[in-house]
This record gives structure tokens, C-alpha cells and sequence, in this order.
């Protein structure tokens, strides 16, 4: 049946006992379905790349000059070499961010020995310890959005309302954005990386501070007065061995050779397992641990067979003692580096 389709025409249409279509006598292809069930739907029937097709413009109530607004921007799209239906269909297979980031995240805890940064800044924090879990900053913002949705103006707010808390905090935010929306490139599901086009934050230079042999005496016997054995140990691990902290945390006996003064590290930050020479004093302190029966960690938690998971509260009490209020915990690997450097060469050190 031919009509054309007004508000008047459309209202006036009965519902039969199978469904009936009503084509426009002004644009081609633009129809109404009028269902037994009384529903109305307009439609828009065309010929394109793949062949003859019909899509679903919308259903009554919405106005008929509203319907066959959308069947004149469909047809456009078709002049424009542009296939609606398939548009559209690529429109509805397009992840959510919040699917995306979950897809991707798998892969990367496949790849990654750590990928807690990634999980954090896109996920949030899963909890534990005490702490409730915490969605991201870019969760919020995006996990029901397509992927494809997210422009650059918005990354630069989501970083923008980060770099609050510090402009490092930003930049290691977006790094892991850039990084989950380029596997999405890779992979086909985005056309572009939006985060391309955003540019990071600039960042002070990197610390240099070392401590003096003033500095380092006064901080050894700050060490020597604390009370607990296990932090005594702790700090002056750190400042004979220049290992991190997260290193000495996770420690375990089994990988500490007394007899031979070293010390093996399975699995550091750069991957390799590294073998770090221990000291006659660092030997003596290790010695002197107790040994907590059931759990295999040189500084064992308060929790039965885990590892100790801060020292800031001692760090603190410790740089006072010393009167070292501007001193980083870092620096303490820094500062090993550096005299390994200047008594064996930059090669030594590095390793």
C-alpha cells in the first residue's frame, strides 16, 4: 500500500491479522509496519553494497516528520558510499570500555610479571589488606561508553581531575590508557588511538639525591638505634645492597645463601633473576633473624605465612633521627649505585 505517511495517515492505520506495510508515496523505501499486535514501526527499505536491506528507523509514538527525518540522514549516509544497517551493526559489535579494559587486562597479566599499575589506573583497586576496592577514575567515567565514543578532550579532563594528585600520577594513567586503547587499534576494534592526540604532562627532572659520608653515618646509626630487629635489618639491607623495597619485602630464605654471602632475587623488576652479593655486615644482621616457623619470608607479616607490606611509619621515625627529612627511600638505591659506580665502573653498577 501507498500513502503518505503523516501523523493523520499513520494514527488511522489498523491493526489485521498479519502484519501490513504501508510504503510513502515521497521517499522511497520509507515504510511503516503495522504489526496485529497494534505496534507501529517505522522502517526504511534500500539497496546498498551488500544488497537489498531494511533497518528499523524507531517505533510509534515517535513522530512521522521525525521518522522520515532519519530515512532522509540514512539515505544520505548511502550516497556517501556509507551502508547504514552495516553502520549500524558496527555500532552495536562495539565494546563497551569497561568489556574492552576487562578483555585487555587478561592479556596483559598474561604478559606482564606486574600488571597492578594497569589494573589500577583502568580497573581500580581490587582491595584487601584493610582497604575497600576502588574503581578508576577512567571506570567511572567510561565503562558503559563505546570504546569508540572516548575523544580526546575527554582524556585530557579524566587527566586533568588526575594530575590533582600529582602530574606523575597523571602521565603513568595515561601511559596505561595509551597503551590499552593501541591494542584496540591493533586488533582492529578502533580505527585510531584517541589518546595519540592528547600529550602528557611535563615532569620534573629525575632525583639525584645521594647521601655524604656524613649523611650515611649519621642514617647507619639512626639504623643501629632502632628498636626492632627487623627493621634494623630492613634499612641497612637496603643500604648495602641497593635493592628496592618491594624486593626486600618479598624475600624469602629460601633464596639466601649465608654460607656464600648471596643473596638471589627470582624475580626482579627487570625479569632476570639477579644474584646480589651480600656484605659481612649484611650476613651478620641476617643471622641474627629470627626464623617465624610455617612461613618462608625473611620479614614476615603480621598475617600467617605473608610478607611485611610497609616500613613508613619506622621510615619516618628514622629520617628524623637522622635528620634527613628530605631524603626518599629510593635514594638509598640511588646512593648505592652511585659508589658502586665510582669503585667498580657504571657497568657494575647497572648490573
Amino acid at each position: 500500500m501507498l500513502k503518505k505517511l503523516t501523523e493523520r495517515t499513520v494514527k488511522a492505520e489498523k491493526p489485521g491479522a498479519r502484519a501490513r506495510y504501508v510504503w510513502d508515496t515521497d521517499i522511497e523505501g520509507f515504510g511503516l509496519v503495522v504489526h496485529p499486535s497494534g505496534k507501529k514501526v517505522y522502517v526504511l527499505r534500500y539497496r546498498g553494497p551488500q544488497g537489498r536491506r531494511r533497518m528499523t528507523l524507531g517505533s510509534v509514538p515517535m513522530k512521522a516528520e521525525e521518522a522520515r527525518g532519519k530515512a532522509k540522514d540514512e539515505l544520505a549516509k548511502l550516497r556517501d558510499g556509507i551502508d547504514p544497517l552495516s553502520e549500524e551493526e558496527a555500532r552495536r559489535a562495539m565494546p563497551s570500555f569497561g568489556a574492552w579494559v576487562a578483555e585487555y587486562l587478561e592479556g596483559v597479566k598474561a604478559r606482564k610479571k606486574r600488571p597492578d599499575q594497569d589494573v589500577y589506573y583502568l580497573q581500580g583497586s581490587p582491595g584487601g589488606r584493610g582497604h575497600e576496592p576502588k574503581t578508576s577514575a577512567a571506570m567511572e567515567r567510561w565503562k558503559t561508553r563505546p570504546l569508540d565514543s572516548i575523544t580526546p578532550r575527554e582524556i585530557e579532563a579524566w587527566m586533568a581531575g588526575l594530575a590533582d594528585a600529582g602530574k606523575i600520577t597523571a602521565n603513568r594513567a595515561y601511559a596505561a590508557l595509551r597503551s590499552c586503547m593501541e591494542e584496540a587499534v591493533r586488533k582492529g576494534v578502533l580505527r585510531d588511538n584517541p589518546c595519540r592526540f592528547v600529550r602528557k604532562y611535563p615532569e620534573n627532572a629525575p632525583r639525584r639525591r645521594v647521601l655524604t659520608d656524613t649523611e650515611r653515618r649519621r642514617l647507619e646509626d639512626a639504623i643501629d638505634r632502632l628498636p626492632s630487629v627487623w627493621d634494623r635489618t630492613f634499612f641497612q639491607l637496603l643500604l648495602l645492597t641497593g635493592c628496592r623495597k618491594s624486593e626486600a619485602f618479598t624475600a624469602r630464605w629460601e633464596d639466601v645463601d649465608l654460607a656464600n654471602q648471596v643473596w638471589t632475587i627470582p624475580s626482579p623488576k627487570a625479569g632476570t633473576p639477579q644474584a646480589i652479593p651480600l656484605a659481612r655486615r649484611a650476613v651478620t644482621l641476617l643471622r641474627a633473624l629470627p626464623r617465624i616457623a610455617g612461613n618462608p619470608y625473611v620479614f614476615p607479616g603480621k598475617l600467617p605465612g605473608e610478607h611485611r607490606t610497609a616500613m613508613e611509619t619506622s621510615w619516618k621515625k628514622l629520617r628524623k633521627a637522622a635528620e634527613l627529612d628530605d631524603l626518599h627511600i629510593h635514594d638509598l638505591r640511588r646512593d648505592v649505585g652511585l659508589r658502586v659506580a665510582r669503585q667498580a665502573g657504571i657497568l657494575a653498577a647497572s648490573k
